[in-house]
């Protein structure tokens, strides 16, 4: 699943919380963020709520922060 937001906090927030929930368990998500702070946000959401952080990485001017639902 992919959420690709112009969008800053909450809103980013909001849409990866709504995305871990409809996904199944193993199902990577991927945000695309101008919002420089989800990087360290949604790995600290990550390691909070037992789901794992892949890593993230930059493609032009967002950040692409790739996650998985569950260990």
């Amino acid at each position: 699943m992919i959420i690709d937001s112009d969008d800053v906090c909450p809103v980013v927030l909001v849409q990866t919380l709504r995305a871990f929930r409809d996904a199944k368990e193993g199902e990577e998500i991927v945000v695309k963020t101008k919002w420089e702070a989800a990087v360290q946000e949604l790995k600290k959401w990550c390691d909070e709520t037992g789901n794992t952080y892949i890593g993230w990485e930059k493609e032009g001017n967002k950040y692409v922060i790739k996650m998985k639902k569950g260990k």
